[in-house]
């Protein structure tokens, strides 16, 4: 899932909660803006959490003067020495938002899930190409630290939004983990979606423009689906609509087919069935109408 899809998911759910408490949209866009900052911090948390992993394993290799080809495989991939060289990263690793520092019951636990992997193919021989070694660390944690589930338990217990977050936070873990290039430089800059100006004027955006046009989007809804009354739509449905038209309008970089499309697999994941037909319909009728009255120049 691309992260403004993630940004207008997260705008819809806020809206909605906006509109069902009527609390000032202010106070609901603080915690809006505040569930994307546990998002980039939970992922740059799951990054450290790769290398306290490994830090363990090469404190238990020198007590125990351990051999095992596995173990040593993890403390000496390419990716993970890169990662251990990036002073982004370090500067939250050797903080006190390290989150893993005291949380030796759950380092034990992937620990353990690490020596239990077979390794019969993952061992064919002592030299490792660079591609290998990413291979081996993406594998290692989609199967044992995405599914470890005191880990998904500690997420959600600690974090608003944990569940979601959890699941958008390790693909971001992932695309980095692919993104490492044996050339590249180890300082390179990691996601940063919460304090990337464009991202956060996007959302921002977005969600205060869809409340403040309410009427004037709830109006161009009715007149371009045979008068409808707004009043019987699903109110996901209706909020939908309202924030495709916002883009529509108001965000003339994006081309409305991309915006239309973004919004058809957003009502997949929240809408009935049979919304998705009716969506579609009249966000097109509307596109049409915008285009005819010359308010957006792309067709």
């Amino acid at each position: 899932m691309s992260i403004r899809r993630e940004f207008r998911i997260r705008s819809l759910q806020f809206l909605y909660a906006q509109h069902i408490s009527e609390i000032d949209l202010y106070q609901i866009e603080k915690i809006m803006l505040k569930s994307i900052e546990n998002l980039h911090n939970l992922y740059t948390s799951f990054l450290c959490l790769i290398l306290v992993i490994r830090n363990n394993i090469i404190d238990l290799l020198k007590k125990k003067n351990n051999d095992n080809l596995l173990l040593k495989k993890f403390v000496n991939n390419s990716i993970l020495k890169i990662l251990s060289d990036n002073k982004y990263l370090m500067i939250i690793y050797n903080s006190s938002n390290n989150l893993w520092k005291k949380e030796n019951n759950l380092i034990l636990s992937l620990l353990k899930d690490l020596k239990n992997i077979n390794n019969n193919n993952e061992l064919n021989n002592n030299l490792f190409s660079f591609e290998e070694d990413k291979k081996f660390i993406i594998k290692y944690y989609k199967n044992n630290i995405i599914n470890n589930l005191k880990l998904k338990e500690y997420v959600e217990d600690l974090f608003i939004n944990g569940i979601e977050n959890n699941y958008i936070a390790h693909n971001m873990v992932c695309k980095t983990l692919q993104f490492i290039k044996n050339s590249i430089n180890p300082n390179f800059k990691l996601y940063n979606i919460y304090n990337n100006i464009e991202n956060k004027k996007f959302i921002i955006n977005l969600y205060r423009n869809t409340i403040i046009h309410k009427k004037e989007f709830n109006n161009l809804i009715s007149r371009t689906s045979n008068n409808w009354d707004i009043k019987r739509m699903g109110v996901i449905d209706l909020i939908i609509l309202q924030m495709a038209t916002c883009e529509f309008l108001y965000f003339p970089n994006i081309p409305p087919r991309a915006t239309m499309n973004e919004y058809i697999e957003i009502t997949k994941i929240f809408c009935m069935k049979k919304s998705k037909a009716f969506i579609n319909g009249i966000l097109d009728q509307i596109y049409k109408f915008l285009y005819k009255e010359k308010k957006i120049s792309k067709y």
